[in-house]
């Protein structure tokens, strides 16, 4: 796998969950991470633990704020090689039973959100040359789910973000990616399948695995039937072994 030892990277959704994993494995490689969430004491928890992550509390959302944490990474850093956008809520049920507001708020989140940050970092990355944006989906934004109006309208338009973004940044040299995972034995999953087995999920560790193979590690050929314009489609960490070996992706 390309070496990324040094290189600098902003996570959201960084305390708990695929981004707490994600951060980790990121760090344990060199990595310098900026980790970003609203809770502060979970992030300074993070940050106590592992060597080379910075915790900064920001909401998503913030606009002012994500400029300028973003433009504070640039300068600390000399630039920004990574951008990961995990940072994710839901609202679960009939359409009936959910609140315009809520969805509103989802929308606003995971998908405003990761307009923000792509918006703040792709400027410095298209002068670099250089650089990777890995948006974390789902497969609820590749199809519909009873229940997930909410929820799966803001994952397609964040798969919509990728695919557009993604043909603006490719003759810069900047990728941009999506994972889309099934079901994830995280906190969010357990609120909106609550009849799922925890031990049928896929954990965390293997996602993060994932975005480390397919988005950091290597290339994708254009005729790939399970990538389009720099988004990658991905459920386990078996199928990106099993796309590797088919020779569909490229180291």
């Amino acid at each position: 796998m390309r070496n990324i030892t040094g290189k600098s990277c902003i996570l959201t959704g960084a305390s708990r969950g695929i981004g707490k994993t994600l951060a980790e494995r990121l760090a344990a490689e060199g990595v310098l991470v900026t980790a970003v969430a609203r809770d502060a004491g979970l992030l300074d928890a993070l940050c106590s633990e592992n060597e080379g992550i910075t915790a900064h509390a920001c909401d998503v959302t913030d606009e002012a704020g994500v400029k300028s944490l973003t433009a504070g990474h640039i300068e600390r850093h000399g630039g920004i090689d990574i951008l990961v956008n995990n940072a994710g809520i839901g609202s679960f049920g009939p359409i009936e039973e959910v609140a315009y507001q809520d969805f509103l708020k989802t929308m606003e989140v995971n998908a405003g959100g990761t307009y923000l940050f792509m918006q703040a970092a792709l400027p410095t990355m298209k002068k670099q040359g250089d650089g990777d944006i890995i948006n974390i989906s789902s497969v609820v934004g590749l199809k519909g789910y009873p229940n997930q109006a909410a929820y799966g309208a803001s994952k397609h338009a964040m798969m919509g973000l990728t695919r557009s973004i993604a043909t603006e940044a490719d003759p810069h040299g900047v990728r941009v990616r999506a994972v889309c995972p099934g079901g994830v034995n995280t906190d969010l999953i357990r609120v909106a399948r609550p009849d799922l087995d925890p031990s049928t999920l896929i954990q965390t560790e293997d996602v993060a695995e994932a975005v480390r193979l397919f988005d950091l590690a290597v290339s994708i050929t254009p005729g790939n039937l399970e990538a389009e314009a720099g988004f990658l489609r991905a459920q386990t960490l078996d199928s990106v072994l099993s796309l590797m070996e088919q020779g569909k992706i490229l180291r």
